[in-house]
């Protein structure tokens, strides 16, 4: 369903096709290429600007040619939903065009919750072949930051160099351009970025600091508000909306964040590692309009004011909801990374209760006014880095009743664009089915030790939701701030911790549990935000402890 074909282990395996593992995770086909290509409404370019863009770091090339090893997206085949053979999270807007636009590219859930793992048994035969193990709404090992970056700047070197101008040209309009034709095709280039540029020109006025972390980790929040101040800024601009005279709040890029799986999504109250988001739709729309740097500028002079609500795909994103409460979490292939030890496994589970089950077993509340039971996860402070949480807490109130405010905006919307469609009782009704009775509520997460018997970890002033642990293999490199690449890792002390490590590569280790230190990003715990310290418990268990414990944790 996912494929793929990777160079990684070397020209002797160019000629050997990869099997691929299936980790059990209920989707049909045609739910995995909805998940990996609908468009939630999000905007980065126009469809034919994207496929010709030429790449200003490499002469003749196209910019979506390193697509898969530029950043880490996942190949993906071409299917009605994919007909460009596009990457996986790439989808394709068709919506721009009743306004008189082009089709724009814009990325969808998967780019970011979807990864694939690769194994090659380790029999020292260099001829067997390699493993695939697609994991489906796992956290995604792709570098967005980057690829935005590349993407924009690509587009602004188009714009200053000549040569290149026409070679594009000659491509999106199939013939040798003329001058008012390059003028016109420089203008549209100008005219779309124009949000991407003013929220940049923002970040640089109040000098936020750049914040490089690698594949697999992302501001996103604090990244999406600045997308929106760029729109917003963008618009007022171009006197398509007056000023509100508000100043933006200046935010820095909180530190390193991954990608919490999303199996368990459907079942849990809340969203985030620190902001405590419940209507899971409310989240998604704000996830849609956010991680769109721009929009369509006909589609903005169409909407004006309500271009931001306007963008977002509803229907999709709520049959994506859907399709992810039918996701299973993904089971360890035995047949592809080993067979497990039964006896380790009971070994093991005692020490998951004594180390692990106070922090990561979810309780269940009661019966919600819809008769839905959902489960609680609890949010500690175990001396994990606290960067993260400490500068989204620094504007912490403000910031959720801004996330409460344009949610609350949403759902209004909605429910009008179904009230004239289906009528009062079934548009309120299907909001009700829609929520599964959560209520619309945005916090920052609060220490919660003083439920537990044992309040002795060390401290950071950092709080983050403990996840569950089922399927926690898949789920590399660990903590929130994706700061330690295995389970072993885990269990030993931070002092014994990798201190630097390669990131951005997919090969799986199924000895320590977690991937092995590959790709092109070098990762430094001793930067800012990325520290490997805390989470102490299991870490004076003996070797042969640990290895049950490890044991148990690969087949929940």
């Amino acid at each position: 369903m996912i494929l793929f074909l990777f160079s990684f282990y070397g020209e002797a395996s160019a000629n050997i096709k990869p099997k691929v593992a299936d980790l059990n995770q209920g989707w049909s086909q045609q739910e995995v290429q909805f998940f990996n290509h609908a468009s939630e409404g999000t905007n980065l370019a126009p469809l034919e600007f994207f496929l010709n863009l030429p790449d200003p770091k490499a002469p003749d090339t196209k910019f979506i040619d390193k697509l898969g090893p530029g950043y880490g997206f996942i190949p993906s085949k071409e299917s009605e939903l994919n007909p460009y053979g596009l990457p996986i999270g790439f989808a394709i807007d068709q919506r721009p065009v009743q306004f008189g636009d082009r089709p724009y590219v814009g990325i969808t859930c998967a780019a970011c919750h979807a990864r694939q793992l690769t194994y090659r048994p380790n029999d020292g035969s260099r001829s067997n072949s390699p493993w695939i193990l697609p994991v489906y709404g796992g956290p995604g090992l792709v570098d967005i930051p980057q690829f935005l970056e590349d993407l924009y700047g690509a587009f602004y070197t188009l714009l200053d160099d000549d040569a290149q101008i026409k070679a594009f040209a000659t491509d999106v309009l199939g013939n040798t351009p003329t001058q008012v034709e390059l003028d016109q095709l420089k203008d549209e280039i100008s005219e779309f970025i124009g949000p991407y540029g003013v929220a940049t020109e923002v970040m640089d006025q109040l000098q936020i600091p750049a914040a490089e972390f690698g594949p697999g980790n992302l501001n996103a929040l604090t990244r999406g508000y600045y997308n929106n101040v760029g729109i917003i800024g963008w618009m007022v601009r171009k006197g398509i909306i007056k000023s509100s005279g508000k100043t933006p709040l200046r935010i820095q890029l909180e530190g390193s964040t991954n990608y919490p799986p999303l199996w368990f999504a459907h079942q849990d109250t809340w969203a985030q590692w620190f902001a405590e988001i419940h209507h899971p739709s409310a989240r998604n729309w704000i996830q849609s309009v956010s991680t769109s740097p721009i929009r369509p500028p006909k589609m903005i002079e169409a909407f004006k004011k309500k271009v931001i609500l306007e963008s977002i795909d509803f229907d999709n994103i709520e049959k994506i909801q859907n399709s992810l409460e039918r996701l299973r979490t993904p089971k360890w292939p035995e047949s592809v990374l080993g067979q497990f030890d039964q006896t380790l496994i009971a070994q093991g589970k005692p020490l998951f209760e004594q180390n692990c089950a106070q922090c990561h077993t979810r309780t269940s509340e009661p019966p919600n006014r819809l008769g839905i039971q959902f489960n609680q996860r609890l949010a500690f402070d175990v001396g994990t880095d606290p960067v993260a949480y400490q500068i989204f807490n620094e504007h912490g109130k403000e910031r959720a009743d801004g996330l409460l405010d344009l949610s609350k905006k949403m759902l209004r919307f909605r429910k009008f664009k179904l009230w004239k469609e289906f009528g009062y009782r079934i548009a309120t009704n299907y909001q009700n089915h829609d929520s599964k009775g959560r209520p619309n509520k945005f916090a920052i997460a609060k220490e919660q030790y003083s439920n537990l018997d044992n309040n002795s970890s060390e401290k950071s002033g950092a709080v983050y939701w403990a996840s569950p642990l089922a399927g926690i293999f898949a789920s590399s490199p660990y903590f929130h701030n994706g700061s330690v690449p295995t389970l072993w890792d885990v269990l030993s002390v931070p002092e014994q911790r990798p201190t630097t490590f390669q990131t951005g590569g997919n090969e799986f280790d199924p000895d320590h549990v977690g991937l092995r230190a590959a790709g092109s990003f070098l990762y430094d715990t001793r930067e800012e935000g990325k520290s490997n310290g805390g989470h102490l418990f299991g870490t004076k268990l003996s070797p042969h402890d640990k290895t049950a414990l490890i044991e148990y944790l690969k087949s929940l």
